[in-house]
């Protein structure tokens, strides 16, 4: 076993070092840190080695089978190794994980010491529940050591996060709210259809529901809307929605409900408001709830983004531990927040969103239900994660 000593002054460039020398079968026997930086001592795996290289000799050698080995042979050699090297695979996998654990802490214990400032505002983000990633690039843009480094990070968060030049209760259109099943589409609708109502006139207003899978759900439309006196028209095809839409030009406002899909429903694709060439009519907003985990929403917006999204509505704030979740995706995805529902009460819990507001109350969540086990675990994650794929 061939065992070498590598020094380098972090950590990522330390595991870099040891895979340039010894590729993606190395053994990390050590890693300790010292006054210049880390020091890992590595070996390369000898049984791994000769296996790739016999791997690689079978795949660019001839076919030819000489008669003195039988076939037989060769094939019964191969199926006697195969369990010897998928226990090794595992045991190999199994070190990497575990290897790659301590190095998280040892790279995290390392990065406090050196800048504690950035390590106290990182935890900050993560806090409020802003992912990994956007934290570090937040943290990235100030000096941490100044007093109104807080300040700078709040602010660059307030002006990286869309808004609506225009609320569409005064643009009018044709809106549709789109979005996994249970979040409250329908519940927002009546909200928003009661609003424009109090403002204008139910003659201006237009209800089309396209859900005919959930039980109930064109009753409880139809309910609110009796309430409201308006019609609500159903349609079951694409074609039957922009025939009726055509017949609805003298309204102001018309507001469709759609049905709810899973993101990873196989029928996403054929959502009936989805946008098409030269048909862009139709404004799609998702709605989604504030409760939902932030891997998760990420998934969500992007599976719903086939469907061309111009902004989301985000319900059940009142549930929701974190908001830093929906600051994430807005930023990230720059998606405009039009709305947010904190309530079951029509029309009163729906409100237009203020950034600056959001922000606020993301802060004052982050202060009630702080947790240091929780940020202590997701800091080590995504230090992990950058020695992973740093290697």
């Amino acid at each position: 076993m061939k065992i070498k000593r590598y020094f380098a002054p972090t950590m990522r460039q330390a595991m870099l070092l040891v895979r340039e020398a010894h590729g993606d079968d190395a053994v990390i026997l050590s890693s300790r840190t010292t006054d210049e930086g880390v020091e890992i001592v590595a070996a390369s795996d000898p049984e791994a080695q000769a296996y790739q290289q016999q791997k690689q000799t079978q795949q660019a050698g001839s076919s030819f089978v000489s008669p003195e080995t039988p076939l037989y042979g060769r094939q019964e050699s191969k199926l006697d190794s195969a369990p010897e090297i998928s226990h090794m695979a595992q045991e190999l996998k199994a070190m990497r994980a575990l290897l790659e654990n301590q190095l998280s802490g040892l790279a995290w214990g390392q990065s406090e010491q050196a800048d504690p400032h950035k390590v106290s505002l990182i935890k900050r983000l993560m806090r409020l529940g802003i992912g990994w990633g956007l934290s570090q690039k937040l943290v990235e843009k100030v000096d941490t050591r100044s007093d109104l480094a807080w300040s700078e990070i709040l602010r660059s968060i307030e002006r990286q996060i869309p808004s609506e030049e225009r609320d569409f209760l005064e643009r009018g259109g044709i809106v549709a709210l789109v979005g996994p099943t249970g979040v409250g589409k329908t519940t927002t609708i009546a909200k928003i259809a009661s609003r424009f109502v109090m403002r204008n006139s139910a003659s201006q207003l237009a209800l089309i529901t396209t859900d005919c899978y959930k039980i109930g759900a064109q009753a409880q439309l139809k309910t609110f809307a009796d309430l409201l006196g308006v019609p609500v028209h159903v349609v079951n095809s694409q074609g039957e929605l922009y025939a009726l839409l055509a017949s609805l030009t003298n309204k102001k406002l018309i507001l469709i409900d759609t049905a709810g899909m899973s993101q990873r429903d196989l029928q996403l694709s054929q959502q009936l408001t989805t946008t098409q060439q030269g048909v862009s009519s139709v404004r799609n907003y998702l709605v989604i709830s504030a409760a939902t985990q932030l891997k998760v929403m990420q998934d969500i917006i992007k599976s719903f983004s086939q469907v061309g999204l111009q902004g989301c509505i985000l319900t059940k704030v009142d549930e929701a531990l974190q908001l830093g979740n929906i600051l994430t995706v807005l930023i990230e995805e720059q998606l405009p927040l039009v709305y947010m529902s904190d309530g079951q009460r029509v029309p009163e819990d729906l409100m237009p969103v203020k950034v600056s507001e959001l922000i606020d109350r993301a802060m004052v969540l982050g202060q009630q239900n702080a947790s240091a086990d929780y940020e202590e675990s997701a800091l080590r994650m995504g230090m992990g994660k950058e020695i992973s794929d740093a290697q």
